[in-house]
């Protein structure tokens, strides 16, 4: 029975990068991943600001740059009612950090464990039937090249995403809230006149576009619309009409993303907000999305799971394996969520979920939250973060706010 330190099941995002730096820090780190190679989910592509100083804190920011993460700076927002963007310089919204890293899941997931392999971290990927026993001691069996394996070790970390099976097996809940609205992407390439170092945002009808220039042409677009339209960008034809559909008055002479050439697979999901139960129990810790997961509108997915990680090794770090607490790391992350989960509501709230809204009644709601001092720091918290905002914040003062619109 092999015995290292820690186990972590999942090499994404929030895995890969604890694997790495625990590993560095000299401990046995055994990595368990069910993919024998990451394949494209559609979505965690953007480390805002805050989420790049998690990186940098972690050191890995270089990992993410050597394998290709484009750095874009600015963020313009084009709405129906004026006729050029509202511009927000993402450089300049967390000291030191020049803008956005975007880039591609599947590769920053690579990158990753292939740095948790360079570090001396054990990696498995192609694992299956992971199974997770109680007793003593945490217990993991799982299949590997058709053989039967067995660990033990004083702590097991689940980063196995958001249908997180350890969370499953340790009798952990996960609540789900009902979806804001649907969210279809696909990445894209040979886009005419795109700017790679501008995010862009546009709002018409009932949409929601986001563009998200990569390396190399590419960029990643998403349209965000109502719960009731599942099929909008289904079936065969579905990624023509999501192609046609990119051509909105209000950015016609930005980029052909109408013209660009599908570059991946085409997919719809909810746009819904999770939160586990608990995030330990005996032997166990949750971290990334199985933890509970974001509502991708404000992309804040890779941010949250470096944190996560950050936050999980400095508590794993700082005491020997056997005695650490990791109360702190929980409580932490839960007011981190609770504080994201409102900045969504608000932006939510914002363009009146995604119904056809009158650009003038958006454009009153956007001049109310900038006169108040919390909601304005809501407003940019996906690029600056959370400290900025009174750590108690809850939903319910969010509402007493948001009753004195109108």
């Amino acid at each position: 029975m092999e015995s290292p330190d820690v186990v972590i099941v999942g090499s994404g995002i929030a895995g890969g990068a604890l694997a790495t730096v625990l590993a560095s820090a000299g401990i046995q780190v055994l990595t368990l991943e069910r993919q024998p190679e990451f394949t494209d989910r559609v979505r965690g592509e953007i480390l805002w600001p805050w989420g790049v100083r998690a990186a940098r804190a972690l050191d890995l920011e270089r990992v993410f740059l050597e394998a290709g993460a484009q750095v874009v700076p600015v963020f313009d927002i084009y709405d129906e009612l004026t006729p050029e963007p509202v511009r927000m310089e993402v450089s300049e919204a967390v000291p030191g950090i020049d803008g956005s890293l975007n880039i591609r899941h599947p590769q920053a997931c690579t990158a990753l464990t292939e740095a948790a392999l360079a570090a001396g971290a054990d990696v498995r990927q192609g694992v299956g039937d992971i199974q997770l026993t109680t007793g003593k001691h945490r217990h993991l069996r799982w299949t590997e090249s058709g053989r039967d394996r067995e660990t033990r070790c004083t702590l097991i970390v689940a980063a196995d995403g958001r249908r997180s099976s350890l969370r499953s097996q340790a009798g952990i809940g996960l609540e789900i809230d009902p979806p804001a609205h649907l969210i279809a992407g696909m990445l894209v390439e040979s886009v005419d006149g795109m700017d790679e170092g501008i995010n862009v945002m546009a709002r018409e009808a009932d949409l929601i576009f986001y563009s998200f220039p990569q390396q190399g042409g590419q960029s990643r677009l998403y349209f965000c619309f109502p719960t009731d339209q599942r099929s909008r960008f289904a079936g065969p034809d579905g990624p023509k009409r999501f192609l046609d559909t990119c051509a909105l008055g209000c950015q016609q002479n930005v980029a052909e993303w109408s013209g660009a050439r599908q570059a991946g697979p085409c997919a719809t999901f909810p746009g819904e907000d999770s939160r586990a139960a608990s995030l330990i129990a005996e032997g166990l810790v949750l971290i990334g999305d199985a933890a509970g997961y974001e509502n991708p509108l404000q992309g804040q997915g890779l941010s949250m799971a470096l944190q996560d990680a950050l936050e999980l090794s400095e508590a794993l770090l700082g005491d020997d394996p056997p005695n650490v607490d990791l109360t702190g790391y929980a409580e932490r992350r839960v007011v981190r969520k609770r504080l994201a989960d409102i900045g969504t509501v608000l932006e939510v709230w914002t363009n009146e979920g995604c119904v056809v809204q009158e650009p003038e009644e958006r454009a009153a709601r956007i001049e109310f939250i900038e006169r108040d001092q919390v909601l304005s720091a809501l407003q940019v918290c996906f690029m600056t973060g959370f400290d900025s905002l009174p750590q108690d914040l809850t939903h319910a003062d969010l509402a007493d706010r948001l009753a004195n619109y109108g």
